[in-house]
């Protein structure tokens, strides 16, 4: 077991070492924790892939129709933008929090509630600066939502089962795409219940969570004083070279999701615009898609878990699926029809639904801290995700408008580069010693 030596004044010396153990890991798998875990990640993602791939797109072409991509870039972008700064802040929070209810809980509730006000302020929203203000209350509320949500897989997972559960996270966030691809196109057109059905979801799943969760409680005596708001930030000042298993893998995350957001930022506009499908076929192939991306991300996720858990291999297993990601992204730009580009949706989509599972197993291998930081730590490996979330689509608008320079350039040169930085990211894998 490792230790934390602190030095306290001591009798005849300068400093007397006092040796703290280390904060016991999980040592047993709760199905009930398991099945509340599932429900938490598919309310959470419900909203978050139903903005991405309908809502959003449509109702900023409704509302912006000459200059939609553009807006749709600032939206995303600030969106997660706000994710970065409030995730952190709130995973540093929990670790810290003394509630009757538990170190997790009242993220969970706070950010539950305020979510279902940025949906309701999107869905009633009756111009592009309203929706990109609900937007970004939404996006307060999932950041503290994710400060209560993230640490409960290292808080209570066993090493041994991190890769499958963390696959079952994935099957539920593709499962989400159920309600994004095949029930809100039902409602284009109608911008409140295309907001209202996700909002709603993420309400009630957060509550049920809470009444699941056995929440660890922490006492005020394990807490060295109040954080003030500069002592907040102060808790991020990180030696990367102090942690080069975490900093690399952080990295090499931040570098893949990257690649990620380019091959589907566009995906909406890509299938209308390149691909020239009608109005009429529209609700149809977003379906077709959706149906497709939830068949292929459960399988990948699926599969991709049990094999990096069951043969060790969850540092090869993070570039195989990476490389899926690069051909899929390479198909996909040079695909002369719907039919081709469903392929290289299907590449993808296995390869998309097996990484960030078996990623997010590797990122837990190194968390520092010793158990004492999780929130901190998984609060900033979700910077890892928001940030190139925030950058990718202003990126993706530059290459898009590059692109429209030379021929067969614009959406094309957007999946292209996608497939290259996401393939960069996967490489930087080998520089991480501490996981299999």
């Amino acid at each position: 077991m490792s230790e934390i030596i602190r030095p306290v004044a001591g009798a005849g010396l300068p400093e007397d070492p006092i040796i703290e153990p280390e904060l016991p890991g999980p040592v047993k798998l709760r199905a009930r924790l398991v099945v509340a875990l599932s429900i938490s990640q598919f309310g959470l993602a419900v909203p978050a892939v139903s903005m991405t791939l309908v809502s959003w797109p449509y109702t900023v072409g409704a509302l912006e129709p000459a200059n939609k991509a553009i807006f749709l870039s600032i939206l995303t972008g600030l969106f997660a933008v706000v994710g970065i700064i409030v995730s952190p802040i709130a995973g540093v929070l929990s670790d810290r929090c003394t509630s009757r209810l538990g170190m997790r809980r009242p993220f969970l509730l706070v950010g539950g509630a305020l979510g279902v006000v940025g949906m309701g302020i999107m869905g009633l929203a009756p111009n592009i600066t309203v929706l990109i203000l609900g937007a970004l209350v939404y996006a307060a509320a999932a950041g503290i939502y994710t400060g209560g949500n993230a640490p409960l897989v290292p808080d209570q997972i066993p090493e041994r089962h991190r890769g499958r559960v963390m696959g079952l996270i994935q099957v539920m966030l593709v499962l989400s795409g159920l309600v994004s691809s095949i029930v809100l196109p039902m409602y284009l057109g109608q911008q409140f219940i295309v907001f209202a059905i996700p909002g709603a979801c993420f309400g009630v799943t957060a509550l049920i969570t809470v009444l699941m969760i056995k929440d660890r409680r922490l006492s005020r005596d394990e807490v060295d004083g109040r954080l003030s708001i500069i002592g907040v930030f102060a808790q991020f000042k990180v030696n990367p070279r102090a942690i080069p298993d975490y900093s690399w893998a952080w990295l090499g995350k931040a570098i893949t999701t990257l690649g990620t957001v380019l091959t589907t930022v566009y995906g909406f506009y890509y299938i209308t615009d390149y691909l020239h499908v009608t109005p009429e076929q529209l609700p149809g192939v977003i379906s077709l898609t959706g149906i497709l991306g939830l068949v292929c991300a459960v399988v990948g996720a699926a599969l991709g878990s049990w094999i990096s858990d069951r043969f060790r291999i969850r540092k090869k297993m993070v570039l195989y699926t990476s490389t899926m990601i690069a051909i899929g992204a390479v198909i996909a730009a040079f695909a002369p029809s719907v039919e081709v580009y469903l392929i290289a949706l299907v590449i993808m989509g296995l390869g998309t639904g097996a990484y960030f599972p078996v990623d997010g197993a590797v990122m837990i291998d190194v968390l520092p801290g010793e158990g004492r930081e999780t929130g901190k730590y998984m609060g900033l490996m979700t910077l890892a995700d928001q940030t190139p979330r925030s950058l990718g689509p202003f990126l993706a608008a530059g290459i898009l408008a590059l692109g429209n320079l030379i021929p067969n350039g614009g959406y094309p040169a957007v999946f292209i580069s996608g497939g290259i930085i996401a393939i960069i990211g996967a490489l930087l894998i080998r520089k991480v010693k501490g996981s299999l």
